[in-house]
């Protein structure tokens, strides 16, 4: 398993490699988040050893386990899951990002938990930009207003944009929905040229999505292998 996770990072990196060189863009600039959602501390310590520093949970209670139990000073924690307002508490603890903001409330407590333990979180503003009911995110009419509110707020630094577009074997119906995410993120950048984040890409799509300005991925199955 070891001289896998090795070698499908390669893989990874290779392909992000190829994608950047597509459109001119330096590799350094896209950050590989591995996810490591129902994956051990064995595969995570693995994957830490083999070049991965930033890693992707979906479940408040999983990522702090893992936190307290891999001990590394290089490792960023990813929180990238739909947020309850009952575990706020222990996201701001825990994690070192927050990829999936997307209403006031959770704002403002995720702030007040932070300046309790006098921390600042980096934060992607959630976009549900296909409009699917069973996914999380704002409307894209919302990002502005969530984005000013965030700006307000002294214990979260607004990193970007974040979306999960819907899946479709359709290439050209794929590449519209990035190109309306590239789009978002030019006009939260008018406001706030510092946002510049486009977490967008997983296993199946991180291509297109490099391609798209995406400067995030996140990667699991192609990484730790299939979730039995």
């Amino acid at each position: 398993m070891q001289t896998e996770i090795k070698q499908n990072i390669k893989n990874i990196q290779d392909k992000i490699n190829l994608a950047c060189t597509s459109i001119s863009k330096d590799p350094n600039e896209i950050t590989l988040i591995a996810v490591s959602k129902k994956k051990d501390i064995l595969m995570i310590e693995n994957a830490l050893k083999n070049g991965v520093s930033n890693f992707g949970e979906n479940y408040a209670q999983e990522l702090q386990e893992k936190a307290l139990n891999i001990k590394a000073d290089n490792i960023i924690w990813h929180y990238i899951g739909p947020i309850q307002s009952n575990k706020v508490k222990i996201i701001a603890k825990n994690a070192d990002w927050v990829h999936t903001l997307d209403r006031e409330k959770i704002i403002r407590k995720l702030d007040s938990e932070c300046k309790q333990i006098k921390k600042t979180i980096n934060a992607c503003i959630q976009i549900n930009i296909s409009s699917e009911e069973t996914k999380s995110g704002c409307s894209p009419d919302e990002l502005i207003d969530l984005s000013k509110l965030i700006k307000s707020m002294e214990n979260i630094n607004l990193q970007g944009i974040m979306a999960l577009p819907k899946i479709t074997k359709d290439s050209n119906e794929r590449k519209e929905m990035m190109e309306s995410i590239k789009n978002l993120s030019n006009k939260l950048q008018d406001y706030f040229p510092e946002a510049k984040c486009i977490s967008l890409g997983t296993t199946l799509d991180f291509e297109d999505a490099i391609v798209h300005g995406s400067t995030m991925v996140r990667i699991g199955e192609h990484i730790f292998g299939k979730r039995l």
